[in-house]
């Protein structure tokens, strides 16, 4: 059991706060902690705290007491003192305060009876970054001096002491846990601007391309970090305007559909947006990035075959005809740069009695 209380009836006509007490009991010795817990609607108020651990009204701080816990021994009942799990604090980032803003008040039950004076240690307290928070040592008011930054830091593990005025201890210390939380204060960043991916000619639908992601420096386990992808643009249009899609969550880019081909289109430029708040355009922040994507040649195209000068000057000298003058004409530049298209030329345009050439002809 983790000591979670729950609620067996509906509260809702509560009309006083209630108050009851919890038991701790060890096993298998005797020794049994108290605390007495005091619980009000919401907006409602709760009378002065007597007990360990207790909470005032909603709006106002809560007040962490150092717990006791008391024992049997042989002379009775006698009290001790023991370290209480107390509930953490959380303090959300870039508060506008006003500052020093009060977080809880943390006092001895035994105020009662001797002056005591009150302090914390650890990061943030006494350690650097020193006096981010501070207390109060005669009121036990603890504060937070500035805005946190939750990339900065997240959490803050300080130690509260009460100590009598000869500095003697009259409590042993309690962990003071804060919690830092996050607020969307940060846009997914790409690591770069442009991005480069390559896809081959001809590739069927699903086909891999690339990866695009961002990294939001929020909060990852909220929807302040968590980042949502899409497509905004793609140039060219052909043969479709949404031939890429991206996975909303991995920024993986795959193909949609069939029809590249680098002879007509040879690069898609896409823009692609990364928007945290999981997605949401109304609420979430968002950044872009683009994405250059190169159709790659696929030896679809058979080359054209070119006869030297050579080989034309031994088949004159036997008498066999020129081949036409299309049939002798190196490639243009346009075929160098990609896969010529299949030409009909040297079966329309050569004689018959010239096939024999072909096995004399000679191909870059």
């Amino acid at each position: 059991m983790d000591g979670s209380i729950y609620t067996e009836q509906d509260v809702s006509s509560l009309a006083e706060p209630v108050q009851f007490m919890v038991t701790a009991r060890s096993v298998p010795d005797t020794r049994i902690w108290e605390t007495t817990v005091k619980l009000a609607l919401a907006g409602g108020t709760l009378p002065p705290p007597t007990a360990q651990i207790a909470w005032e009204d909603a709006q106002q701080p809560s007040v962490i007491l150092f717990p006791a816990h008391r024992g049997t021994s042989s002379g009775g009942l006698r009290r001790q003192r023991r370290d209480w799990v107390i509930p953490p604090i959380n303090v959300p980032e870039n508060s506008r305060g006003p500052f020093p803003q009060m977080l809880v008040s943390i006092r001895s039950d035994q105020d009662r009876e001797i002056q005591i004076r009150y302090s914390i240690t650890g990061v943030g307290a006494d350690q650097p970054p020193n006096e981010v928070f501070r207390i109060d040592p005669v009121a036990g008011k603890m504060f937070v001096t500035k805005p946190l930054d939750r990339e900065e830091r997240s959490s803050y593990h300080l130690r509260a002491h009460a100590v009598d005025m000869n500095g003697n201890k009259v409590e042993n210390p309690i962990d003071l846990y804060i919690y830092v939380i996050d607020m969307n204060d940060n846009r997914p960043e790409f690591k770069n601007q442009v991005y480069n991916g390559s896809v081959d000619e001809g590739s069927k639908p699903g086909s891999y391309v690339m990866k695009m992601t961002a990294n939001d420096a929020d909060d990852d386990t909220t929807a302040n970090g968590m980042v949502r992808y899409r497509i905004l643009s793609q140039t060219p249009l052909s043969p479709i305007p949404n031939m890429f899609t991206i996975n909303s969550e991995t920024g993986d880019i795959v193909t949609v559909a069939a029809g590249l081909d680098r002879e007509k289109v040879s690069q898609y430029t896409i823009i692609v947006q990364a928007t945290d708040m999981e997605g949401n355009l109304n609420f979430g922040l968002s950044n872009t990035a683009t994405a250059i994507i190169s159709v790659t040649d696929v030896n679809d195209n058979p080359r054209e075959p070119v006869v030297s000068a050579s080989s034309l000057k031994q088949h004159q000298s036997r008498g066999v005809p020129e081949p036409h003058a299309a049939f002798q004409s190196a490639r243009s530049r346009r075929e160098a740069a990609s896969d010529l298209r299949p030409s009909p030329a040297l079966r329309l345009l050569a004689p018959r009695r010239c096939l024999g050439c072909l096995l004399h002809l000679g191909v870059p």
